[in-house]
């Protein structure tokens, strides 16, 4: 009787005027397009500085990416693991700055490196581009038409990430991509997966759920992880490792829970920083461990693409507005699902609007912070709403550290050294 419903409406959405068609897809154009509204401001505002000579301050946290692959490519890790160094490096080339850290492993460091004989600039829109082309490549090797690819690239979560110069197209693509692709070609997926392991706190749900849906994309995940690392240590040395867990990990652990500096904590939008701002640390910490281990074991009932990009949003302490682009992606997916099957319930459309619009709107109003974790828990509902969400699993394929040594060579001079401005 449901299946004899489905097609029903299949057949009556067949038979829709072109004309209501043609409406209902101006109004989600113009949509997207107002929403890109708050992003495109603050772009000018970027290019304004870049007119004023703050070039440094216009690069974002594309100055960390940009500076650990240079470090790296140099092989000079005692200014990477040292932030008087590493402040002084940056400073030497554009002055005075805002607090700058390099946050990630050395994993990150092997793709960061890659970039690293470029100048700053040239190498921060380098990787936003090939990032783009990368997400773009993995949705159309999903099946998704070109008007969902112009959505997702238009989405104010990844004007926000080409805007920051952050690695959130990356990590959807590798993430939101492998989910996509996982039942019909498990190897590639379990790879990009796997690959996705230098940013571990948005995979906590991932490792179970692909061990129980899809063993095979498991073991090909693990083998992509691993290997990032290998490759990292081989092209680095263990010291990097060494620094990492030594410096860099507990800076990074220090930001949840000291909220220092607040470059990093302040841009928080996790349960943890919202619980934290209204009721201290500790009950931060059992509320966040308490929804992550739920989103864990969520995620291995779970068969929907979308409610996974939620999980691992919802499961990670360290949120940005930026890696919400991979819920802006389950956000999409739930919007195809609704046109083309059984159409929208009520208030799923402000609900979709206004975690589609929230990562543009944030930067304006910082206080939409402690709404997101609000507005991802009443998403996730959404996601599990029945026959609104195809499976991801039944569904066929569509078309100076003392612990370091000294540096090996004097630290070269960086493409394009600027005078402070």
């Amino acid at each position: 009787m449901d299946m004899l419903s489905r097609r029903q409406k299949a057949r009556t959405k067949a038979h829709m005027p072109k004309k209501n068609q043609a409406l209902a897809r101006l109004w989600l154009a113009l949509t997207i397009a107002v929403c890109t509204l708050p992003s495109l401001g603050e772009g000018g505002a970027i290019l304004w500085g870049l007119h004023r000579g703050y070039t440094g301050k216009a690069l974002r946290d594309g100055l960390d990416f940009w500076a650990g692959g240079f470090l790296f490519l140099h092989h000079q890790l005692p200014l990477l693991f040292n932030h008087t160094a590493y402040q002084s490096f940056l400073q030497g080339m554009y002055g005075n700055l805002p607090y700058h850290l390099w946050s990630y492993p050395p994993s990150y460091g092997l793709i960061a490196a890659a970039f690293g004989w470029l100048s700053p600039w040239h190498a921060v829109l380098a990787f936003d581009a090939l990032s783009l082309v990368l997400l773009a490549g993995m949705l159309r090797l999903a099946g998704k038409s070109g008007w969902f690819i112009a959505a997702i690239l238009l989405a104010p979560a990844t004007l926000e990430n080409a805007l920051e110069h952050q690695n959130a197209a990356l990590m959807t693509a590798l993430i939101g991509g492998g989910l996509l692709l996982v039942r019909n070609r498990p190897r590639l997926a379990g790879g990009m997966i796997g690959l996705a392991s230098f940013k571990p706190q948005l995979g906590l749900v991932l490792p179970l759920y692909l061990l129980r849906r899809v063993p095979l994309a498991f073991l090909y995940a693990t083998l992509a992880a691993v290997g990032l690392v290998a490759a990292s240590v081989w092209a680095f040395g263990p010291a990097a490792w060494v620094g990492f867990w030594h410096y860099t990990r507990p800076m990074m652990s220090n930001v949840l829970l000291t909220g220092h500096p607040k470059e990093f904590a302040g841009g928080l939008i996790s349960v943890f920083a919202a619980v934290k701002a209204l009721a201290g640390l500790h009950a931060a910490f059992v509320l966040q461990a308490a929804v992550s281990l739920a989103c864990i074991g969520a995620g291995l009932l779970s068969r929907s693409v979308p409610a996974m990009l939620i999980l691992s949003a919802l499961a990670s302490p360290y949120l940005h507005l930026y890696d919400l682009l991979g819920v802006s992606l389950a956000v999409a997916l739930l919007v195809e699902r609704r046109l083309a099957e059984d159409g929208f319930k009520a208030g799923e459309p402000l609900l979709y609007f206004l975690v589609w619009f929230g990562p543009g709107l944030l930067p304006w109003h910082p206080a939409y912070a402690h709404l997101a974790p609000v507005l991802l828990i009443l998403l996730l509902a959404s996601a599990w709403r029945r026959g609104g969400v195809r499976s991801c699993d039944l569904s066929p394929a569509q078309p100076g550290s003392p612990v370091l040594p000294a540096g090996r060579s004097p630290i070269p001079v960086p493409p394009e050294s600027t005078t402070p401005g």
